[in-house]
């Protein structure tokens, strides 16, 4: 009854804005999608062998709906509107989104333009995304969060991005000391940004650059779930300060033959060394696309990875939102699922891939079929150094790889376009991971020396209007 009345609501406020303004047109769009997932062993393990992820079969639903209200080219507003669920449970698992809810507002903003100017502002709670050309961004990206940004031309091939970005806010009024609890201040995390976007005939580039500053206290809620911290961090005692530095880019001159790659290094300076993190992410993919039944793509991404000390901070890429994949399973990137069983902190990987996309032979129907190879960046004897210390925020499911360990993966997805609104998706994945028994059997007595692959089968509707 709760989630009706909440939808009433919103119904009426959409229903009220359009009436109260009859100059403004009103323009709706969305997705409807309903999908069955099946996984089995996505933590490497089966249950006879000691597995916890064994829920294999679940049902999943999710409406969005943006609805725009635009007075003219230079004035409009969006309210975005957000269901989703797990069918028979009251939790959310849906492949993209930052938020996990019944029903809610997903996003909420105004953009304009200064009169007589190209300055294009937008503010608001919307969807933030740095510049990523070949596999998304793993620094920040799809993260709904309130922000403020300034676009404007400088010349023709160039223009300046600024933007303000309250990417996480712990609490939004200070917790009071008491007996058991301490003052909790600084549980902002605020991030300031930069960028130079180049177009040129047959190119693209965004130079960009982040600093952000995260507050001591919003270690325990934030920083430790994303990739902020090291293998043997501790709570901060003082405020941090990151900045990151990258730039994405696209060479089209000459097609068919696309060239896309991205690089970014990122820092964090601590006050105690151990909670200092820095490293760097490189990825790269070259496509042809001059074929009409088929688009071959290969692929590459090197990540950097652990040293074998415990107390010197991370040498991994520091994250705020990873939105990041490369193939469908292994990295996430699934239209359906959300496996993306490299999370957050698990960076420290080389890959290599090939992609035959958009395979097609008849009308309607296309397929996809990606290999992928990978292996660890980590150095092997941090294992071994962080079970010797007593370490063990270090994941032993396949996620967290070391230069012995390595994995391959395989996908197949099909898309069938029922109607040109409507397709129905089925996906395919299949990762073996083989982790080094050397390494990982003392840090890991649960694993027992097993390694077992992981499948993943869905099926869903997908319904764009």
């Amino acid at each position: 009854m709760k989630k009706l009345t909440i939808l009433a609501i919103l119904a009426t406020l959409v229903l009220g804005f359009a009436a109260s303004a009859s100059a403004v047109d009103l323009e709706a769009k969305g997705q409807f999608q309903f999908q069955m997932n099946i996984m089995d062993n996505s933590d490497f393990l089966s249950a006879k062998h000691n597995g916890n992820q064994e829920d294999d079969l679940n049902f999943y639903f999710r409406a969005r709906t943006q609805f725009r209200f635009i007075a003219n080219e230079n004035l409009m507003s969006e309210l975005y509107v957000e269901y989703k669920t797990r069918v028979g449970g009251s939790d959310s698992d849906m492949s993209s989104g930052s938020t996990d809810r019944a029903l809610g507002i997903k996003r909420m903003f105004l953009q304009y333009r200064f009169p007589g100017t190209e300055v294009l502002t937008t503010a608001g709670i919307f969807s933030i995304n740095l510049p990523g050309a070949a596999s998304g961004n793993m620094v920040l990206g799809d993260l709904d969060a309130g922000a403020l940004f300034v676009e404007t031309p400088i010349i023709d091939q160039l223009g300046l991005t600024l933007g303000y970005i309250r990417a996480y806010d712990k609490n939004s009024t200070d917790n009071a000391h008491t007996t058991t609890t301490a003052m909790e201040y600084d549980d902002e995390i605020d991030l300031f940004y930069a960028a130079l976007p180049i177009t040129i005939d047959g190119m693209e580039a965004t130079p960009y650059f982040m600093y952000g500053l995260i507050g001591k206290d919003s270690y325990n809620e934030v920083a430790a779930d994303k990739g902020l911290t090291a293998p043997g961090a501790t709570n901060f005692n003082k405020n941090l300060s990151a900045w990151w530095l990258g730039t994405s880019f696209s060479l089209t001159m000459f097609d068919p033959i696309v060239f896309n790659a991205d690089i970014v290094y990122g820092a964090i300076d601590a006050n105690q060394k151990r909670n200092d993190r820095s490293g760097l992410l490189f990825d790269a993919d070259l496509a042809y696309t001059g074929l009409d039944f088929v688009q071959p793509k290969l692929m590459f991404a090197y990540s950097t990875g652990e040293d074998d000390k415990t107390d010197n901070g991370s040498e991994r890429l520091p994250s705020i939102n990873n939105d990041w994949a490369m193939g469908t399973t292994y990295f996430g990137g699934s239209a359906l699922t959300s496996t993306d069983l490299d999370d957050q902190n698990q960076v420290g990987f080389w890959t290599i891939g090939l992609a035959l996309e958009n395979i097609s032979f008849l009308d309607k129907l296309s397929h996809d079929l990606i290999f992928l190879y990978g292996k660890g960046t980590n150095d092997k004897d941090l294992i071994q150094n962080a079970a010797a210390g007593g370490l063990t925020n270090i994941s032993a499911d396949g996620k967290f790889l070391t230069t012995k360990d390595q994995f391959f993966e395989i996908d197949f997805n099909t898309n069938y376009q029922i109607y040109d609104e409507l397709a129905a998706i089925v996906e395919f994945g299949y990762v073996d991971v083989d982790l080094d028994r050397g390494v990982w059997d003392s840090y890991d007595t649960n694993r027992d020396g097993k390694d077992d692959p992981m499948l993943k089968f869905a099926v869903g509707l997908v319904y764009k209007f």
